[in-house]
């Protein structure tokens, strides 16, 4: 089934073109066994959405009772979407999604396409924007409040009701990995609207003057940079909605394939497709620790610093953020040694955070290292250096935390044998890779913090080897995952495996940890590597280590809430020493405040990634980071209520039926068997956005056939 066929009832059931009920579905319905409970009574034609959304809790919890889960409600998900408190916002490259208002691109004149709003579900091809122009229209969400910014922020505050900020990725692009040949540039998908009354600018540079952004298969690769207006706007709407405000100035690196660029990781021509930004570096004939590393990362610099500096002035023309970010995940350039073994990339790093807190002088500055990154530099050259790189930069006063994007893997799971984790729990069940014990009990232990792989034929023997450190005792210094012996330790630089007399400027938690991102993609053993995600078009796209590639949802949830327990000192399975007080600060090691989920979409849900047709990267949704649409299993019937008590925006799909795919989550696969519809009619189609009538007229024609079935109490 493809996604314009996959048309959407108040339930989440797929229905033809023909207002027939799928196979999927179908089998669905199979689960039911009828019973003499309260009968649910057909909705009259002008019903409210609040009886709208009455009568659907009825119905599911009619669902429950006839055991089409064994389980019921999990209650975990509703703790887990209450826990979220941070969440980062992408698409970092969109021209104009998060804009909080309309933005046309053209009216609808004789002998023209139709184009429709840039912001309203980002319709432009003619055939689907007369069905999403009429749908957006029926239900109120064509100007002011109806673009996409604000329908995703309205789901966002409602689904996730602690969230109190908001990290607003805003990208550039890279054209090279070679640092001092890498232009940085803000970007947009088509060089001219000739009839766009909304002209986009950015950093004073207008539509024809930006970089285009390279095509794959006749689709633009990336959206475009956010204009500089709707920027403005958008950081206003934040505030106006009570949100903190976290600024992040993002790279992207435009490299199409076909590229004739010198590689600067493995020499020849030829650089990798649309690569990650941590792997800009030097050129691969320049030696480390030379006068000439130091000119290739000044040159970079000088547009780095223009790149973020401008963002610096446009947060401030927003009246300020709470958060800004130096940069993220920068690590091939941090790592790059001067001729007298300094780190020119951090020193520009110092200077620059004092210019922005010159801009933005209230604002919380850090820069979002990665994972891999943010401890300290261990150059595999077989010197024994082991260098806290950054500690200069940490402890500058101008920086306010230890930032990193999280990433740690918290299982080492694979189907058969070896599986060493599998294991008999002291109940007599076998260890799940979705078990909070077992995620949670990763967190300050496993790999990256006991032991380690030492190439790929030992992760696939699982032949473990011990993070140890000599006569210094001090394996710390060798663990991503140990923040714990690191904060709480003064750092000393080893040259030559020697340690140096003196250590550096940093003092035992004196600063906080942020996760400025937390993620985990929904796909099998997402937990094994959860920094790796699909994208076809990307060098970098990969499956997790011994993923089978399906999607997974739950694996998702799991993760993300195993990590928000450990720290969360609310949680009931929270412990002091997970995350300890600061003796110098008025806090916890981790702010918890500061955990940002990876990640919330401007593209509101489920129109992304429904409306395949529109944006590239939907069919990426599955399987990758995304949290929207993946919060829970099942419709929960008390957050149904509540907010049928309280809004008239009623929840109207439970998402029992994945969008992208048009088929049963997983969690259903189970309840595939075959039925026959020997009594009653079709189930209605229904439009995306229903108007009450039409959603009331699906649910007593699915209730009309559940009664003739005897399925449901007359």
């Amino acid at each position: 089934m493809t996604g314009k066929d996959n048309l959407f009832s108040p339930f989440g059931f797929s229905v033809d073109r023909k207002g027939r009920v799928d196979n999927n579905t179908r089998a669905f319905l199979s689960k039911f066994k009828g019973r003499t409970g309260p009968a649910i009574a057909d909705l009259e034609s002008d019903a409210s959405w609040t009886g709208i959304a009455a009568t659907a809790n009825a119905l599911i919890r009619e669902f429950v009772a006839q055991g089409w889960t064994e389980k019921g409600f999990d209650s975990n998900e509703t703790a887990y979407a209450s826990a979220v408190r941070a969440v980062t916002m992408i698409p970092a490259a969109t021209e104009f999604a998060y804009a909080p208002y309309e933005v046309l691109r053209d009216q609808v004149t004789a002998g023209t396409e139709y184009v429709a709003t840039e912001n309203a579900f980002s319709i432009y091809e003619r055939d689907m924007w007369l069905l999403a122009h009429a749908a957006a229209n029926r239900a109120g969400r064509i100007g002011g409040a109806a673009c996409d910014w604000a329908t995703s922020l309205n789901v966002m505050q409602s689904q996730l009701p602690n969230v109190g900020l908001v990290n607003l990725f805003v990208s550039w692009y890279g054209t090279d990995l070679r640092a001092g040949e890498c232009i940085l540039v803000p970007g947009v998908t088509r060089a001219s609207f000739e009839t766009m009354p909304d002209r986009w600018s950015c950093a004073g540079m207008s539509r024809g003057e930006a970089h285009v952004v390279s095509q794959v298969d006749g689709n633009a690769a990336f959206g475009g940079t956010p204009d500089d207006t709707s920027l403005v706007a958008c950081i206003k709407d934040l505030k106006a909605r009570k949100l903190e405000v976290a600024f992040t100035p993002f790279i992207l690196m435009d490299i199409p394939a076909g590229n004739a660029l010198p590689d600067p990781l493995r020499g020849g021509a030829g650089q990798p497709v649309y690569p990650w930004r941590g792997r800009i570096t030097k050129a691969y004939a320049t030696a480390d620790r030379s006068a000439e590393v130091e000119a290739e990362v000044a040159a970079f610099v000088r547009q780095y610093r223009a790149f973020v500096l401008h963002y610096a002035q446009l947060c401030a023309d927003a009246g300020g953020v709470d958060i800004f970010l130096l940069g993220t995940e920068l690590r091939g350039l941090t790592w790059l040694r001067g001729a007298e073994g300094g780190y020119p990339f951090v020193t520009a790093l110092k200077q620059l955070a004092a210019d922005v807190k010159a801009v933005l002088p209230r604002a919380r500055l850090s820069y979002a290292a990665d994972w891999s990154e943010w401890f300290g530099h261990q150059p595999p050259d077989g010197t024994g250096d082991a260098i806290f790189h950054l500690d200069p930069l940490w402890t500058d006063p101008n920086i306010d935390a230890i930032a990193f994007d999280n990433y740690w893997p918290l299982s080492d799971w694979r189907d058969g044998t070896p599986n060493m984790d599998r294991a008999l729990k002291e109940d007599g069940t076998l260890t799940a890779n979705t078990d909070y014990d077992y995620l949670m009990g990763n967190i300050r232990g496993g790999e990256g913090y006991d032991w380690y792989y030492a190439s790929t034929a030992d992760r696939d023997a699982q032949v473990r080897s011990p993070i140890t450190d000599g006569g210094y005792h001090k394996p710390w210094i060798y663990r991503y995952k140990d923040i714990w012996g690191w904060w709480a330790n003064p750092h000393y630089d080893r040259l030559g495996g020697i340690e140096a007399a003196e250590p550096t400027a940093w003092v035992p938690r004196s600063k906080p940890f942020w996760f400025t991102e937390l993620g985990c993609p929904s796909i099998d053993k997402g937990s094994n590597q959860p920094n790796v995600f699909h994208d076809p078009k990307s060098a970098e796209s990969a499956l997790p280590h011994h993923s089978t590639g399906q999607p997974d949802n739950l694996i998702q949830r799991r993760y993300l809430h195993s990590m928000l327990r450990f720290f969360d000192e609310t949680d009931a399975a929270f412990e002091e020493t997970n995350n300890p007080q600061s003796t110098v600060y008025d806090g916890r090691m981790v702010d918890v405040s500061r955990i940002m989920i990876y990640t919330w979409d401007a593209r509101p849900y489920p129109y992304f990634p429904l409306f395949w047709w529109v944006w590239s990267d939907a069919a990426n949704w599955a399987y990758g980071h995304w949290i929207a649409g993946k919060l829970s299993t099942y419709a929960l019937p008390t957050e149904l209520d509540s907010m049928a008590k309280t809004t008239t925006y009623a929840p109207r799909h439970p998402y029992i039926v994945d969008p992208a795919t048009g088929k049963l989550d997983k969690q259903y696969a189970d309840f595939f068997q075959s039925i026959e519809f020997v009594k009653g009619s079709a189930i209605a189609n229904v439009p995306l956005e229903p108007t009450v009538s039409e959603a009331a007229a699906a649910i007593n024609s699915l209730l009309a056939v559940l009664r003739a079935q005897n399925r449901l109490a007359t």
